[in-house]
């Protein structure tokens, strides 16, 4: 009787895996299930605290629910935000639903969510639902899956959108992002280029095998560059094709290298080396210049 009116009364209680810091505590079928409201349930190793509205512990699964609530992962420095949440300490895994958003404190990045699997082992947070990713230079990437590896900082995301802070969007079928230089390498990949200096019958756009991306510069290999507009016929059909194009976003340049114009897909001028200024550059005479 003293033991369960402790249970009930007191703001602590201990489980196999967790302490509980709520503002009740109720334990339940012969101590297997501790059911606490409003407060923290910290693991052992204090390398996970959770701060939520409700628990629920079944300690002969070592299965822990919260909902509506705050975990912090200690050692990776991060911090989730959910509405529901399991953690498997058997195995070391934890599942996050329900507008779910991650935090990077040390990366400066932010990833929202419906759903994340965390393997607490590896250090890998996984997720098969429409993200968004949010970085400290103001880049913004949607994607369909993430795999974000704690330990390397590499994220790995399929059909990956992303957009930059000049507003020119980037679509990438598989993608690769190193979290701490900001750096994103990637394959097959469309470029929808800032329109600011084109009129309404132009789509500047680049595409090409793989991309180096950061803030500064951006690569991509077996390109082609064009402005007419997707399905078009008064839009004259030319296009630059090069082994690499190179788009420095400070100079506002577009360097080519190995570039060949094609009209009507037919090739009609061969240029080593050549360049023009990007889109975000109003239009003048000589708009194109070989070096």
């Amino acid at each position: 009787l003293i033991l369960l009116l402790f249970f009930l009364f007191s703001n602590v209680s201990f489980a196999n895996d967790f302490n509980f810091e709520t503002s009740k505590i109720e334990v339940l079928n012969d101590g297997n299930l501790v059911l606490a409201t409003d407060g923290k349930a910290i693991s052992l190793d204090n390398s996970l605290e959770i701060q939520a509205m409700n628990f629920e512990y079944i300690k002969n699964l070592n299965l822990l629910k919260a909902s509506q609530g705050i975990a912090f992962i200690k050692p990776d420095n991060i911090k989730i935000e959910f509405n529901e949440m399991e953690v498997d300490q058997s195995k070391s895994t934890l599942k996050a639903e329900n507008k779910v958003k991650i935090i990077d404190k040390s990366k400066d990045l932010t990833i929202e969510t419906e759903t994340i699997f965390f393997d607490r082992k590896t250090h890998i947070i996984k997720s098969s639902t429409n993200s968004i990713l949010k970085d400290s230079i103001n880049n913004t990437l949607k994607t369909t899956y993430f795999s974000y590896d704690l330990e390397t900082n590499i994220l790995k995301m399929k059909d990956a959108n992303l957009k930059d802070p000049e507003n020119n969007n980037i679509k990438i079928e598989i993608a690769f992002m190193n979290t701490v230089s900001k750096k994103l390498f990637g394959k097959d990949v469309n470029i929808d280029l800032n329109n600011k200096s084109f009129n309404e019958k132009n789509e500047p756009r680049l595409k090409g095998n793989s991309i180096t991306y950061d803030n500064d510069n951006t690569e991509i290999t077996k390109g082609v560059f064009t402005t007419c507009k997707r399905r078009n016929d008064k839009c004259p059909p030319w296009q630059l094709t090069a082994k690499k194009i190179q788009h420095n976003k400070k100079n506002k340049v577009i360097n080519y290298k190995n570039a060949w114009l094609k009209v009507y897909d037919i090739p009609v001028i061969y240029f080593p080396k050549f360049f023009h200024p990007d889109p975000t550059v109003k239009r003048q005479s000589g708009f194109l210049s070989p070096k």
